[in-house]
């Protein structure tokens, strides 16, 4: 089926289209044509756009169906409020089927077009033609909406081409189900995983209940995290005040915190290298939830049956020791995807009950085995402890205990520990940490460390501060001098920062020479060297107070349209950045201000401009 990529914009007197041939690169634009469009849309085409499923299908349905541009502005202002296109009189008066795809599904909450274009190093110039425009477009303000709407296209097929292997994957996972793949397509992740598992939505009134495992070793348990669990069973607290609490504790002098949704515990500002005498390891378990699912049957009720995920699993195996990996990344698609459409409310799978269960008894058969290598190594120290694993030391001497008590676990509960050996690590806190493996192998987990896109979970990318981190990382792993890093590139997109004004906002500016000057709400900003630039500010469409765009340089420079050289860059900016956040790992505090002699010393000053002023 041949994938047209396509984007549209409403104005008061005009309505534009840009469709786009993924396969020719070829351009169809119709400008104020309703025949046209509905010519271009036929069956054995499938159009995929960017938030097309909450915007552009229900613009293009009206297009093809005779809207004029009146009832067009009408719609595009109704999706803009809030509704749904759906709900729209004319949608619901006419209806036109076509394919259609969303590429925004699985992504990021938050992560707009606009920001993607940015950390993909794209201009991110947006239209001077104001949306509110009252009057018919003139033929250079058509040419002017024309470019932008192509460049959005262009930035919406980048990002199909970049999430190709996600896309492949829903179709192939489909097609095992008899599922057409324009209908895959069409799926979140959860959402053709319900179909792939032959869901069919049923009601359960039992989400509050909760029952230990009979091989659970809860006596080895503190009583706190028991308790704190056990709340589940206290029905005088409603779901949204219980599942927002946690408990906060010390395993082995690690602080730990446990949530209805995991356990996260790390050491703060920690590091440690291997010895001849000293070893440190990671134990994560392998395919933790498939694993709960099958041998602890908290699969969904609501599934066909048990049988087909644990067919799934073997056949995965199977498949990743064959090497076949396009049928092992499609089987992984359920199997990851599972648990978290088992606690979506509106997918067929939602059983909010065997969810739970599932995230309750992951943490606590964790926190079993954690709590017998601590009780029966002298030596043992936790490191760093999640959801399905933990990183710790141990003397040399004492590895043979920890290797018996991890057997045992295993045979105990059934799940699989797979063992990293690790020469150096360095933790900041429990969501930043990077460790190098014994054999030469790096980790970097955690904002102050990673950037480009990331596939794990809900798709994202950032392309912020590169080159800090990469200062950072050098730093630590190869003892590279930061100022050696930074002012080694020269590559300018490295030192980006995308600057963006949330949705509460609804516009910004940039301080020039002390005046608000307006800008986009996402912009591409540098550090620059020019003191006439501050900061942006981004405005609240609720009261319009204003507040400073978080964590940018005391003096920006914008370069939407990458038309700025390196030269203009301030690298000292960032070096000093990249050295305060080496010593938030190290746990270096930056020496406090004496705000007291500080104050006085302005009331001072204060006083002597009084005076003469009155002179």
């Amino acid at each position: 089926m041949q994938v047209i990529v396509f984007d549209i914009e409403i104005y008061a007197y005009d309505f534009l289209v840009v469709f786009k041939d993924i396969s020719t690169g070829q351009y169809t634009v119709v400008h104020n044509n309703n025949h046209a469009a509905k010519e271009f849309v036929t069956k054995d085409r499938i159009f995929g756009g960017f938030n097309s499923k909450f915007y552009d299908r229900w613009l293009l349905q009206a297009i093809c169906t005779g809207a004029d541009n009146t009832i067009l502005k009408n719609l595009n202002d109704f999706i803009i409020a809030g509704n749904q296109g759906f709900e729209h009189y004319w949608i619901n008066e006419h209806r036109f089927f076509f394919h259609v795809f969303d590429i925004r599904d699985d992504v990021q909450q938050g992560l707009s077009l606009k920001a993607i274009e940015g950390h993909f190093g794209m201009s991110i110039e947006e239209t001077e033609i104001p949306f509110d425009l009252d009057r018919p477009l003139t033929e250079g303000e058509l040419q002017s909406v024309i470019k932008y709407c192509k460049h959005d296209v262009d930035a919406t097929e980048e990002m199909i081409r970049k999430r190709k292997n996600y896309l492949k994957c829903k179709q192939m996972l489909g097609s095992m189900r008899g599922i057409p793949p324009e209908k895959s397509l069409y799926q979140t992740n959860a959402k053709i995983t319900a179909m792939y598992l032959g869901a069919h939505r049923r009601e359960w009134n039992d989400g509050r209940t909760y029952e230990y495992s009979p091989n659970l070793n809860i006596s080895i348990i503190p009583k706190g995290i028991l308790n704190f669990f056990d709340t589940i069973h206290d029905l005088s607290m409603t779901d949204k005040e219980l599942f927002k609490t946690y408990y906060k504790t010390d395993l082995g002098g690690c602080p730990t915190k446990y949530a209805w949704g995991g356990v996260h515990g790390s050491l703060l500002c920690y590091h440690e290298q291997s010895t001849e005498t000293r070893i440190i390891q990671n134990r994560d378990v392998s395919s933790l939830y498939p694993s709960l699912i099958i041998k602890y049957n908290y699969l969904s009720r609501n599934a066909e049956s048990p049988e087909t995920f644990e067919t799934t699993y073997t056949q995965r195996l199977k498949a990743k020791h064959d090497g076949d990996k396009e049928v092992a990344n499609t089987l992984k698609l359920p199997l990851n995807v599972v648990s978290g459409a088992t606690e979506q409310e509106y997918n067929d799978l939602y059983d909010p009950r065997q969810a739970r269960s599932m995230r309750i008894s992951g943490q606590l058969f964790l926190t079993e085995l954690v709590l017998q290598l601590i009780g029966a190594c002298k030596t043992f120290k936790l490191l760093n402890f999640n959801t399905d694993g933990l990183m710790y030391s141990v003397d040399k001497v004492e590895l043979p205990i920890v290797d018996t008590l991890c057997s045992q676990w295993q045979q105990s509960t059934g799940f699989e520990l797979e063992t990293d050996d690790i020469d150096r690590v360095w933790i900041k806190d429990v969501n930043n940490l990077i460790f190098v493996m014994t054999d030469g192998k790096v980790k970097k987990v955690g904002g102050y460390l990673n950037y480009g896109i990331s596939e794990k979970g809900a798709w994202s990318i950032n392309n912020t501060n590169v080159i800090v981190k990469k200062a950072i990382a050098d730093y630590f792993v190869k003892g590279t001098r930061v100022e050696e890093t930074i002012n080694g590139c020269n590559d300018i997109l490295e030192f980006q920062i995308i600057a963006k004004a949330g949705s509460k906002y609804k516009e910004a500016y940039h301080l020039i020479d002390g005046e608000k000057v307006p800008v986009q709400k996402v912009n591409r900003v540098y550090a620059s060297k020019d003191n006439r630039f501050g900061k942006l500010h981004k405005v609240k469409a609720s009261d319009d107070s204003d507040a400073k765009i978080e964590s940018l340089p005391e003096h920006c420079i914008i370069d939407n349209d990458n038309q700025l050289t390196i030269a203009v860059v301030d690298k000292e900016w960032y070096i000093e950045l990249a050295k305060k956040r080496i010593n938030d790992f190290l746990g270096i505090k930056p020496p406090k201000r004496n705000t007291r002699k500080l104050n006085s010393l302005r009331k001072e000053i204060m006083k002597l401009l009084e005076v003469d002023n009155v002179t």
